[in-house]
């Protein structure tokens, strides 16, 4: 892709996209509309991104920011009260907006999965072991017997070594992690191309969280697995992922290499962002410090509030009068780093 400063999204073609052949995802000015009552309002705003074969990609922001919504608009999951409103997401060489309910049966759990954030998901009167079987036999042939030993081999595979006794167990005599992991098994079991994770470390304890970012990274290698993963955390991605697309108020505010964008952050959200994860990082501080750990001051704005300017204008130190009256286009200042500002604008 060249570097340029002109806008990256562009109105929805009815064509395959010409990177289609060479990304394994791509999305392309996804809008996302919820109503409440009469009205109509966008939570998530003509949001473009990539996922090539095998690459894991980070998808940060605060709670509220679009992130999830995102993530289940892929899957054709969104609630009731939401639809997408424009956009495409091409899957390969489907459009997994356009196809029909039964051909996103067939793509969702054997090609995509998705690890839900909330193991709470899973079925509390079945067994594990069965609820993840499931999975595999409606997207394999095989016998009981047959997806009983895959499910005990991954269950092994990901921390579980007591596979006969844990297939068994339901729900409640499971701990928080392990539960965590059955729902990554179910995501896992017919080995997809594509696994969306939905803050996947975010109730568990660092231990089992580093097991299972290790998990990721092993099944990226050994079947070139490729990941979305959510998170608020800027720590979980530094540790796994290798780009990072930062969302803020329904948009995609910059999106680049883990390390280019974790040491030079571009956006202003962005940089305060991490500046807030690195303070709270800091667990052997005095009281007295913790009292002065910086915060990005006032709310997120109301998505129902329609802005002329920049989403984040009233909460950003680096503010122009531009950013008050016009929103910002999303830019390429470089090669490999896109950023929503008006600062990287060229005259």
């Amino acid at each position: 892709m060249e570097a340029s400063t002109t806008n990256l999204v562009s109105s929805r073609s009815p064509h395959i996209p010409e990177s289609a052949a060479s990304n394994l995802l791509q999305v392309h000015r996804l809008t996302v509309e919820y109503r409440l009552g009469s009205a109509r309002f966008a939570a998530v705003r003509n949001v473009s991104f990539t996922i090539a074969p095998g690459e894991i990609v980070g998808l940060l922001g605060e709670s509220g920011c679009g992130k999830t919504t995102t993530a289940l608009s892929l899957l054709g999951l969104l609630p009731d009260a939401a639809a997408v409103t424009s956009g495409s997401v091409f899957f390969g060489e489907r459009d997994l907006l356009s196809i029909t309910e039964e051909q996103l049966r067939e793509v969702r759990g054997a090609e995509v999965a998705i690890i839900y954030q909330d193991s709470a998901v899973l079925n509390p009167v079945i067994r594990v072991g069965d609820q993840v079987a499931e999975v595999l036999r409606a997207h394999r042939r095989c016998t009981r017997r047959e997806s009983q030993e895959k499910v005990q081999t991954l269950l092994a595979s990901i921390g579980l070594r007591d596979g006969e006794r844990l297939y068994n167990a339901y729900p409640h005599q499971l701990s928080g992690g392990q539960r965590q992991r059955i729902a990554i098994a179910q995501a896992l079991i017919c080995q997809p191309v594509l696994v969306i994770a939905d803050e996947p470390t975010a109730s568990i304890d660092d231990g089992t969280a580093a097991d299972i970012l290790s998990l990721m990274g092993r099944m990226r290698h050994d079947y070139g697995t490729a990941f979305l993963i959510i998170s608020h955390d800027p720590d979980a991605l530094a540790a796994i992922a290798s780009r990072v697309i930062v969302m803020y108020a329904g948009e995609i505010v910059e999106d680049g290499p883990v390390g280019e964008v974790f040491s030079d952050p571009m956006h202003p959200y962005t940089r305060a962002l991490l500046q807030c994860s690195a303070s709270k990082s800091a667990g052997n501080r005095c009281d007295r410090e913790r009292e002065r750990f910086p915060y990005i001051p006032r709310d997120s704005p109301d998505p129902s509030e329609i802005s002329l300017g920049c989403s984040f204008a009233s909460r950003c130190s680096d503010r122009m009068p531009a950013c008050n009256s016009s929103q910002p286009d999303l830019l390429q200042p470089s090669c490999n780093r896109m950023v929503r500002c008006f600062k990287y604008e060229v005259a």
